[in-house]
């Protein structure tokens, strides 16, 4: 091994470390070990205002979840939230060596700081939260990297991923490539009996209405996203944070409102815009030249994180595949990509320090005014520049036939 790579390896592993011990309020992760914790002992339901750490800290994932979540609660808090992060750390860590090794990135020194620039807070809020963010995001990398290779590895990632969050089948038509459709039924295998071993485990009785408590719980969230979901970064949060005023910042947080629109209309133009986008992304993505694949693998986990319902900035460290593709885009030599694909990446970097200003007022305003989501369509203009012109060949097991 390089000392090279040694050093940058060490560096890492200090940092998960350091990080993992006083980084984490154990915001989200806290409601995932009270949650199943109490829930076990029979002290608190599973779902519901009382649950996790009470309301809004509550536990807001599928009963099949507790089964992973259960071996964690026989620690201390502390310690299992140092486990929790510290095994974050080396799932997204590897899923990112292997994004690199896969899709051939390389990066110049001013690639490389722009791109830590642009990860670095993402990564901190991560951690400081103890989501289960970076797990999904490393899961679902991993099954587009495996999918032609090992379908079998790369279904099962996608499988564990669908059971926190019904989010990660937005990737389904990833799959729907010829030479990647094994992996999508695996996928389909795995779902079913990963949603039906709990029977196993609490009995059919007790998980159908664990199952049942689960969707009404959800439905409950879905239909008053204002109390909860206030400072989303989606499409959808910012259409109704500027253009309606349905959405009550809490105190502290300007309104942003400039418009009065009816919130039912703009909920019908998210799904509209969202529908369109993201069915021209998917046939983009598959009449596009397979030296450009990647770019387009990459690029969806800008639209997974902008288009979906709800969206906090504590979750987006989903953009790590997205900002990897950027850095290396920015990093490449004059005439592989266009410029306004570089200029795009550094505008996002440029916003991404905006975001993180040390004068709160100035960071509340830019959170309400959505500047995620300003981010996240900089990076998706940069990327799509670059998917739209530039071209590479990629090893052979790295390639597919549009369906």
């Amino acid at each position: 091994m390089k000392i090279k790579t040694i050093l940058v390896v060490v560096v890492i592993a200090v940092l998960a470390i350091l990080s993992a011990i006083f980084l984490p309020r154990n915001t989200d992760f806290g409601a995932y070990w009270h949650g199943v914790r109490n829930y076990m002992n029979g002290t608190k339901p599973l779902y519901g205002p009382l649950s996790g750490m009470e309301y809004p800290q509550e536990f807001r994932y599928p009963p099949v979840t507790v089964l992973f979540f259960l071996p964690l609660t026989r620690l201390p808090l502390r310690v299992a939230s140092f486990c929790w992060i510290l095994m974050a750390w080396v799932a997204c860590s590897i899923a990112t060596y292997l994004a690199i090794r896969a899709w051939k990135l390389r990066f110049t020194v001013g690639g490389t700081l722009l791109g830590v620039i642009f990860l670095a807070p993402y990564v901190v809020l991560a951690v400081k939260f103890g989501n289960v963010q970076p797990y999904l995001i490393a899961l679902v990398l991993l099954a587009l990297l495996f999918a032609e290779t090992h379908p079998g590895w790369s279904g099962l990632a996608l499988a564990v991923a669908i059971c926190f969050k019904v989010w990660p089948l937005f990737f389904a038509p990833w799959l729907l490539l010829r030479r990647r459709r094994s992996a999508l039924y695996y996928a389909g295998g795995a779902t079913a009996v990963l949603w039906t071993a709990p029977v196993l485990f609490f009995g059919w009785s007790r998980y159908l209405y664990l199952l049942q408590d689960f969707f009404t719980h959800v439905v409950a969230l879905a239909s008053g996203p204002e109390a909860v979901w206030y400072s989303s970064q989606s499409l959808r949060g910012v259409l109704l944070r500027l253009l309606t005023r349905s959405v009550h910042p809490r105190d502290g947080y300007p309104d942003v409102s400039f418009a009065s629109l009816p919130p039912a209309l703009m909920v019908d133009c998210y799904l509209v815009l969202s529908i369109l986008i993201y069915g021209y992304a998917v046939f983009a993505m598959w009449r596009s030249d397979e030296s450009r694949r990647w770019l387009w693998d990459a690029g969806a986990f800008v639209l997974f994180s902008a288009l979906q319902p709800f969206c906090m900035n504590s979750s987006l460290i989903s953009l790590l595949p997205a900002i990897l593709a950027g850095a290396h885009v920015y990093s490449a030599p004059a005439g592989q990509f266009p410029a306004a694909a570089k200029r795009a990446f550094l505008v996002a970097c440029v916003l991404v320090v905006l975001s993180i200003s040390p004068y709160l007022p100035l960071q509340r305003e830019v959170l309400m005014l959505g500047i995620d989501f300003w981010i996240m369509l900089a990076l998706a203009t940069g990327l799509g520049f670059a998917v739209h012109t530039g071209a590479r060949k990629l090893h052979p097991a790295y390639s597919a036939q549009p369906i």
